[in-house]
């Protein structure tokens, strides 16, 4: 029996079976879209695959709880999480409200401020902090081990401006 404080594992079904089809939709869809598959999507294909609506369900919930087990962030990014899609309504001003969760999700209550975009008629809304994390993690990789970059940089002006 699992205890209260670990979280539920589901085994993987075999291969080839209805239930195992409903897992391997899943992969596939997160593989195509780079996220997790939501359970609309494995549903909507696993139904037009003929396979049962229900069975998808219990199977969607497995893989999703095996998949968040395996798949939590770790280090700086470690409190980011998903939040599955909602329909929220327009204000005839134009105002949104975003709900609590994915509120917390997108860390606005450590900071209000967003960032807004339109790409192909999508809205875009990414919080300061989130939009700060993913530069850092980007620039990650330019890093150079027992390098103070910021030291280096001043004494790189210095040098310039003739100071040194």
């Amino acid at each position: 029996m699992a205890r209260k404080d670990q979280p539920v594992v589901y085994p993987r079904p075999r291969p080839g079976t209805r239930t195992g089809r409903v897992w391997e939709v899943a992969d596939e869809i997160t593989q195509e879209t780079g996220r997790r598959a939501s359970r609309r999507e494995v549903v909507e294909r696993i139904v037009t695959e003929r396979g049962n609506r229900g069975t998808a369900n219990t199977q969607y919930q497995h893989w999703k709880t095996s998949y968040d087990t395996t798949n939590t962030p770790t280090g700086p990014d470690e409190d980011l999480r998903n939040v599955e899609s909602q329909s929220l309504s327009v204000g005839p001003d134009g105002r949104l409200v975003i709900p609590q969760e994915m509120r917390k999700a997108m860390l606005l209550d450590k900071d209000p401020w967003v960032t807004v975009r339109v790409e192909a008629g999508e809205l875009r809304v990414v919080s300061r902090p989130v939009a700060i994390r993913r530069t850092q993690r980007k620039l990650r990789s330019l890093k150079r081990p027992g390098v103070d970059e910021v030291d280096a940089f001043l004494n790189d002006r210095k040098t310039m401006w003739g100071e040194e």
